[in-house]
């Protein structure tokens, strides 16, 4: 009687064991969730199950960056243009002006007696005055011209030229030297063969891109 109770009860495990384990195992599942929930913790299971996508792939974890942070702070920007920087002039020579520019007309030359025209300003001064450079640069070329005598010319930034002319032989820069505003280059002389009608003075002349201008408009972009 006893074995016959014995193969019932192993037949029945045979048969409905797998179902009990099935059921122990949803209880134990759902009591550990129970005590885990209770204590402000998420269960495992749940914490997985929210990383599965509907097609059963797990979901990327890779954080993503906010654009605008991406934008700001990215090394390859270019930086802003900066504005180009502006020339300062100051006048050679303090004295008033004794013939103005007429690159554009005829003037009448005492010297020469005759009408020709004047590419720069000739500025009244002492002679053994000191010459300033007009404007920031460089000494371009020194030489004595057959008309205006010792000449100085400076190179300066946006095409600019300055020439210096009727000084005295002995300059007080070189070529390739750099000046400012300001640097002496020389003292008024008496070499310009064509103006020794005129008093004392110095002539002035200013060039960009090869093209005479008005003194008075360059003193003028400071």
């Amino acid at each position: 009687m006893q074995n016959n109770k014995s193969k019932g009860f192993r037949s029945f495990l045979k048969e409905k064991g797998y179902y009990i384990v099935l059921l122990l195992c949803a209880v134990a599942v759902g009591t550990s969730g129970y005590f885990l929930l209770r204590q402000g913790k998420t269960p495992a299971v749940l914490e997985s199950s929210a990383s599965v996508s509907q097609g059963g792939a797990s979901a990327p974890t890779t954080p993503t960056k906010d654009v605008k942070d991406v934008i700001a702070t990215d090394p390859t920007e270019p930086a802003e243009p900066s504005e180009p920087k502006r020339l300062t002039t100051v006048r050679p020579v303090d004295g008033e002006t004794l013939y103005a520019f007429a690159a554009d007309h005829l003037a009448f030359n005492e010297t020469t007696r005759d009408w020709r025209t004047h590419e720069g300003v000739d500025l009244s001064a002492a002679v053994g005055q000191n010459v300033v450079a007009a404007a920031d640069g460089s000494v371009y070329t020194i030489y004595d011209d057959e008309s205006f005598g010792m000449t100085v010319v400076l190179r300066h930034t946006d095409g600019y030229t300055t020439h210096y002319s009727n000084l005295d032989e002995e300059v007080a820069v070189k070529v390739g030297d750099t000046v400012e505003a300001g640097t002496v280059l020389g003292t008024v002389g008496q070499t310009a063969c064509i103006e020794t009608a005129a008093q004392p003075h110095l002539h002035f002349a200013v060039f960009c891109n090869n093209v005479p201008v008005d003194p008075e408009d360059f003193f003028a972009l400071s």
